[in-house]
């Protein structure tokens, strides 16, 4: 069957709920077929000639590439342009999804009774829940580091076992983050990103703190989000390689 992009759009932005904003973003869009959806948690110059190498049409990221990368947003137009390919991405949309980033990696936890918090903007972009059972700060540790297939950054705070977890996937290093976890009463954090002040912090307010990549606590979401896109189609989904940073 074939597939026109413009009909994949239409799909994908009805995943959502709400209306486009810059949050979303969809570059060197044609009319064109589409075969071969390459994912990744960011647009690069790598991933694009990955994804070239792939034949992939479409390429969908959870990241644009960043502005103040200097010149590297530039050179990945350029590069989209080379090589015939259409990039979208989705950012916030997908962390405040019930399918996205937060809410993957708690369904990998098997973490229970989840909500939505910690507004960015008109978006929850971290998701709480609870383990079926409080286990040990190192069990869930292992847990954590398994799913990522990464190793982490693991600081144990309190002397309770976990039970009670904030997910604020990739970016969430903010201490005025750390605090929301903290007045909803969690007892553990994870993230993707971590600095001076959110392990000083986190250690102070006595939560645990669970540092993956900002790559690999996010990609999930966007697998999640490509395998939805694709469902009922004969559309093939790649996964780009990019590094866990």
């Amino acid at each position: 069957m074939i597939i026109n992009y413009f009909d994949v759009k239409a799909k994908l932005i009805g995943l959502f709920d709400g209306e486009l904003d810059d949050e979303w973003g969809f570059l060197n869009e044609s009319d064109k077929s589409i075969n071969k959806i390459g994912y990744a948690t960011s647009l690069t110059p790598e991933i694009i000639d990955e994804a070239a190498g792939y034949g992939v049409d479409f390429i969908i990221t959870h990241h644009d590439a960043w502005d103040f990368v200097y010149g590297m947003k530039e050179k990945c137009k350029e590069l989209l342009n080379k090589h015939n390919i259409i990039h979208t991405f989705v950012h916030l949309p997908l962390d405040d999804a019930d399918f996205g980033t937060g809410s993957s990696l708690a369904n990998a936890l098997n973490l229970q009774n989840c909500q939505k918090a910690i507004p960015e903007g008109i978006y929850l972009c971290s998701v709480i829940g609870e383990t079926q059972t409080p286990i040990a700060f190192e069990h869930f540790s292992k847990q954590l580091t398994n799913i990522l297939q990464e190793s982490i950054r693991a600081y144990q705070n309190n002397n309770n076992p976990v039970h009670k977890v904030c997910i604020t996937t990739g970016g969430g290093n903010s201490t005025k983050d750390i605090k929301s976890a903290v007045d909803y009463k969690c007892d553990t954090y994870v993230t993707g990103e971590y600095n001076l002040y959110s392990q000083q912090y986190a250690e102070f307010a006595g939560i645990n703190l669970l540092v993956g990549s900002h790559t690999n606590t996010e990609i999930l979401g966007v697998h999640q989000m490509v395998k939805l896109l694709v469902a009922d189609t004969d559309i093939d989904m790649i996964r780009l390689h990019e590094e866990n940073y």
